[in-house]
């Protein structure tokens, strides 16, 4: 699939009537796309894809305001959401990497109520047909009938998200809505949610922070500046002002976001060999500026994990 020419296909509008002090949202309009595909400009979620060496506590703070941010603006787009009570509304989240995107936090904060919460556990692995999707535990003892289901996870090529959807839509036949957020979500996903939402018949809504990112073609990565990436000029001149025109091609906006968020340490680390390496390239003056300054974060951040609690 050429994502170079679906970026082109795409309309982004911004839409003006979405107020009371969100961040700006765009409506994105493609015949490959579900017709509820929105991209928010969120702050928080700017953070975690602008700064890989953000980690611990900063990292939650970042994702919780970012999903603050999502469900503000789902509930203006999202009708379902606002004609329904809380008994109906239900977080699916698939584990472990969708716990640190804080939904029943951010859900409190903003609502002020708890959530409905069920549990998947989906884990992707590599295959000679390409990546295949493992469902090892499943709780849906909270899904209630007639669900708006919220799921927020990281998206790439779409098919750990479908596997867990297919298993969301064997619980009820009555499902209103299913609304998606996701803090680096991939075009290859988009196309595979709308067949996903034709097949099944049901309302899908898809809530991207900042792009939809051209994906790789080893199905993970998304850089911010891959051909296809769907992005505001103003938010890409910022990204490439951070990676530069060389690492903004080849580097992931979001790195591997479970070890980001449950194992730092060792996020960390890939990170600072992965610039050690890229120094070791010879790379232009103003490359080895950015990865220097990379380094100095990320050895930062790995101090301050491995200095003592305090009271």
């Amino acid at each position: 699939m050429d994502q170079t020419i679906l970026r082109k296909e795409a309309k982004v509008h911004h839409l003006t009537d979405i107020t009371l002090q969100h961040p700006r949202v765009f409506h994105v309009e493609c015949d490959r796309f579900p017709e509820s595909t929105y991209i928010i400009e969120s702050p928080g979620a700017l953070h975690i894809l602008l700064q890989p060496w953000l980690v611990g506590s900063q990292l939650a703070n970042s994702a919780r305001l970012s999903t603050v941010d999502f469900l503000r603006v789902a509930y203006h787009l999202v009708p379902e959401l606002r004609k329904t009570t809380f008994a109906n509304i239900t977080e699916v989240v698939p584990l472990a990497g969708a716990l640190y995107y804080s939904t029943a936090e951010a859900f409190e904060i903003v609502f002020g109520e708890t959530i409905n919460r069920c549990f998947i556990g989906a884990k992707r692995h590599p295959s000679p047909i390409g990546w295949v999707t493992e469902l090892s535990y499943k709780n849906f003892e909270a899904f209630p009938e007639s669900p708006v289901v919220i799921v927020g996870d990281t998206i790439a090529t779409g098919g750990t998200i479908e596997g867990i959807l297919e298993t969301v839509v064997e619980q009820a036949s009555d499902i209103q809505a299913i609304v998606i957020y996701s803090i680096a979500g991939g075009i290859l996903g988009a196309v595979r949610m709308k067949k996903f939402a034709d097949k099944e018949e049901i309302p899908l809504y898809m809530f991207f922070s900042n792009a939809i990112f051209g994906v790789e073609s080893n199905g993970t990565d998304m850089p911010w500046l891959h051909p296809g990436t769907i992005v505001t000029p103003s938010i890409r001149q910022q990204a490439e002002s951070v990676y530069g025109p060389d690492l903004g091609k080849r580097w992931c906006s979001i790195w591997d976001w479970g070890d980001r968020a449950k194992h730092p340490l060792k996020h960390l680390d890939e990170l600072l060999e992965r610039c050690k390496l890229e120094i070791s390239l010879n790379p232009d003056e103003a490359t080895a500026r950015i990865l220097n300054a990379i380094i100095a974060e990320a050895t930062k951040a790995v101090e301050s994990l491995k200095s003592s609690p305090r009271l």
